[in-house]
């Protein structure tokens, strides 16, 4: 489940404070409000469901319950047509007074449910299809983008990463929180109390769950966020792929793409700097990459483009965060295709959820590939120097130390430089125009590099001036990687 902006609005039943971590009950009513009862695929994946036993719950582990409420005026829930209306202040409570609620802020937007089993597989497209239908998890203002897939039931989570797990507890466990969760007769109740006119909370029933425990981190395995917090991506249509040397061209149009849908939903562009990327001097703010994704790596790569990637960094401002998650991923379906200024037609485009399940999907595409933290990176895209280096080549890999500190990334502890040819399987050299975006740009050369840095670092990890547009972009080291 990825939410549209870094918080959960769900308040505990006495409304004291935000509810943490999520129920799973709320996610199974999400689920029914948008079923059509009258579709028996539907109710059999959601009596699939609800007899499963109660799910594991996986959330960001540095929240904070905000200390200021939020506030807005909300249509009133009124069923008596006797009573007058507000004509002073329509849609709004008595008095004129907003209202409140508590929420909870997240480090990360993204909450997992994960159920033990794995459904048929038509009940898993009908649970798919459901949960691309809900608009919301919580408070109505709680936009959320809901997805489904399937995950290594070995995954755990280590304490002081950035993950917490909640599991089940036995009655006589200490230190246990209360879970509404979906239960065997679920569906008929909650239609049974709507029937009545009745609320959805009264069928619920809460299970204890604890916090389940986590192995030690040493400091050596402490993992240092890189500048970006999220990666979408996009796969290009099956067998379809472009060659490298179209990188710029593919990412600027990604760019201008973006623009122009944010232009047209009616958002300020102009005061987007992570998106258009003109910034005073002074401004120190990450900008957004925009990526291209090549085929690398394997003994078969070919080092061909499968599909492109937008990298949001940590510091974007929260509002336009939500608006471009809004372009990118719901409004008119999201982003579906490119235009390609070489290409006759548009490029289509497929969203590719973290942990998809579709194995339709390369691995090339899928955003694990770029962001699992590891101490070592080689580039997939050779690295446009930010400096020119001297006559003789000396000082090029301080200058390449130089460029990871300006992408907002640790110090390395040592870099190694190809003059001809990749670390990677199948990573193209690319000539010189197809290192420059524009006619008259300076004439900076690229190299593939490899880094290794004193602790792992969470991808994606881009370095050069021409991170912005993809060229630079790192792939992990085989057997570098943090544990999970």
């Amino acid at each position: 489940m990825h939410l549209m902006e870094p918080a959960y609005q769900a308040s505990t039943l006495d409304r004291a404070r935000a509810e943490w971590p999520p129920h799973a009950y709320r996610l199974f009513c999400a689920l029914v409000s948008v079923a059509d009862p009258a579709n028996p695929l539907h109710d059999a994946a959601l009596v699939w469901l609800e007899e499963q036993p109660p799910p594991t719950v996986r959330v960001p582990a540095r929240t904070l319950e905000a200390a200021e409420r939020r506030r807005a005026w909300v249509p009133v829930n009124g069923v008596e047509r006797n009573k007058p209306g507000h004509a002073v202040l329509p849609a709004r409570t008595n008095g004129g007074k907003q209202k409140t609620w508590p929420q909870r802020n997240l480090a990360a937007p993204l909450i997992s449910f994960v159920w033990p089993h794995c459904p048929p597989p038509r009940v898993s497209a009908a649970l798919q299809f459901l949960a691309s239908r809900v608009p919301n998890l919580g408070r109505a203002s709680g936009h959320a983008l809901l997805t489904t897939s399937f995950v290594d039931s070995g995954l755990s989570v280590q304490e002081g990463r950035e993950w917490h797990e909640w599991v089940p507890a036995g009655q006589d466990s200490r230190e246990v929180e209360f879970l509404r969760s979906p239960y065997p007769g679920f569906l008929r109740a909650l239609r049974t109390a709507h029937r009545d006119e009745q609320p959805a909370f009264q069928q619920a029933r809460p299970l204890p769950y604890r916090l389940a425990e986590a192995e030690p981190v040493s400091v050596e395995e402490a993992v240092v966020d890189g500048p970006y917090v999220d990666l979408l991506t996009y796969a290009f249509p099956p067998g379809f792929s472009l060659d490298p040397s179209f990188t710029l061209t593919v990412t600027s149009s990604l760019r201008d793409t973006v623009r122009g849908m944010l232009d047209a939903a009616g958002y300020d562009v102009s005061a987007m700097t992570a998106v258009h990327g003109h910034k005073r001097r002074d401004d120190d703010r990450h900008g957004c990459a925009f990526l291209s994704m090549p085929f690398v790596g394997h003994r078969h790569a070919d080092g061909r483009l499968r599909g492109v990637g937008i990298a949001l960094p940590h510091d974007l401002d929260p509002d336009h965060r939500k608006d471009l998650l809004d372009v990118l991923l719901r409004r008119d379906g999201g982003l579906r295709s490119l235009p390609v200024r070489t290409l006759r037609n548009p490029v289509g485009l497929a969203y590719v959820s973290a942990g998809s399940a579709d194995l339709g999907v390369v691995k090339t595409v899928r955003s694990e590939r770029w962001t699992a933290a590891s101490s070592e990176w080689s580039t997939a895209l050779p690295m446009v120097l930010d400096f020119f280096p001297k006559k003789n080549g000396a000082g090029i890999e301080a200058s390449v130390a130089a460029s990871c500190r300006l992408a907002g990334l640790p110090e390395p502890d040592s870099v190694e430089v190809m003059r001809c040819g990749a670390f990677l399987a199948g990573a193209p050299d690319l000539p010189g125009y197809a290192l420059r975006r524009k006619r008259g740009e300076r004439p900076l050369p690229g190299r593939h590099v490899r880094i290794r840095f004193p602790q792992p670092v969470r991808g994606p990890v881009v370095l050069g001036s021409k991170r912005n547009f993809g060229l630079g972009l790192c792939v992990p080291a085989p057997g570098k990687a943090a544990a999970a």
